[in-house]
């Protein structure tokens, strides 16, 4: 083969996903990733939605360029690491079972594929459903790429080729959730780099999410398409951050994006929502309270009357109510997700499902004893 197209990684262990998409050359039953010499990437566009909260599904829109006069057909492979930690190893029906509904569309013609199970060790090496069985009885855990691969006919000019799949977000003791895509792949195409890349996230209403600024400098290359707030240096302090900084994501309504022209990636990406926890078990005044909807009661009790109000309030906060109590005022106006709405009245009826049920919680929270 003439050419061959690069590799793009997302990291699974435990919830996280390692995949990529690269060009292989077949020799016997091995599957090798080798760097691309001419196809360009004129354009990339990732897209991250959550949906029924467990799963997140990507796309991811690429436009390639073939400057040669003929087609080039190129073994494209999909890599993904099986799973670690408290996770599900095997294939399921022979696919990674954190991943449902993969597809390949290469300028509007579903692409069939097949998949291979390769050793993480020996990259050359295949095994078999039997070699990671026998391993996983072995040692409880397996270490091998799935490769979803598929032949790819490019034609003169520009391809538009679309992967899609579902991943199955899961938590872990740190994180509620939290995904890698490994950026710095894109710099293996012939260009070097993606001549125009967006990344759209869009992980639903009322949430908040952290990003690592390995790829960008500034929270304000970022644009909040919606209703939102967007803060530099917020997850230095947390306690497993590793003194890591990372920008935070604070969004009511709609998607934030990131647009980069010639963009040559030094970093990855690296999107997690962790666990608050609190030092002691009693909520205070001095806690800090997360922005997303999804939160649940996590203290046995409460200090006072005045930090019961801020819980009872926290979802009207959310949306912006400007609050005349100065204790909740004070409060909330702390609170960098906090983005002052005059024209929000509160309605108890309007709330989402899990906003009731943390109010419900919170009446069978006691509040501490002074005695």
């Amino acid at each position: 083969m003439k050419g061959f197209l690069f590799t793009l990684l997302i990291l699974l262990q435990s919830s996280i996903l390692f995949a990529n998409d690269g060009a292989y050359f077949m020799s016997g039953n091995q599957l090798i990733p080798v760097k691309e010499t001419s196809v360009q990437v004129r354009k990339e566009i990732l897209s991250l939605k959550r949906v029924n909260d467990d799963f997140l599904e990507v796309t991811v829109d690429y436009t390639f360029f073939n400057p040669e006069k003929s087609s080039k057909t190129i073994l494209v492979g999909f890599e993904a690491f099986s799973p670690s930690g408290d996770a599900d190893f095997f294939p399921k029906n022979g696919q990674h079972p954190y991943m449902n509904d993969f597809t390949v569309n290469l300028n509007q013609k579903i692409l069939p594929f097949e998949i291979s199970y390769v050793s993480t060790e020996d990259a050359k090496k295949e095994l078999s459903l039997n070699d990671i069985e026998n391993t996983i009885k072995e040692y409880d855990y397996a270490e091998f790429y799935y490769v979803y691969h598929f032949n790819a006919t490019f034609q003169p000019g520009e391809n538009r080729l679309v992967h899609t799949y579902k991943f199955r977000l899961s938590g872990s003791v740190d994180y509620l959730y939290n995904f890698e895509y490994i950026l710095t792949a894109a710099n293996r195409w012939a260009n070097n780099k993606i001549d125009d890349f967006t990344l759209t996230i869009d992980m639903g209403n009322y949430q908040d999410f952290y990003i690592n600024p390995t790829f960008f400098k500034s929270v304000d290359e970022w644009t909040v398409n919606g209703i939102g707030e967007k803060v530099d240096g917020f997850m230095k302090e947390y306690r497993h951050s590793n003194g890591e900084n990372a920008t935070a994501f604070f969004v009511q309504k709609g998607t934030v994006q990131f647009k980069k022209k010639n963009f040559h990636p030094k970093g990855e990406l690296f999107l997690f929502k962790p666990r608050f926890y609190l030092i002691s078990n009693v909520f205070s005044m001095e806690n800090n309270l997360p922005f997303n909807k999804d939160l649940v009661v996590f203290f046995d009790e409460i200090e006072n009357e005045n930090a019961l109000k801020v819980l009872q309030n926290l979802p009207y906060a959310r949306r912006g109510y400007i609050f005349r109590n100065s204790v909740l005022k004070g409060y909330y106006e702390k609170m960098p997700w906090y983005i002052p709405n005059k024209d929000y009245l509160p309605k108890p009826d309007e709330l989402e499902e899990n906003e009731i049920k943390w109010l419900a919680d919170l009446k069978k929270i006691k509040i501490k004893s002074t005695k």
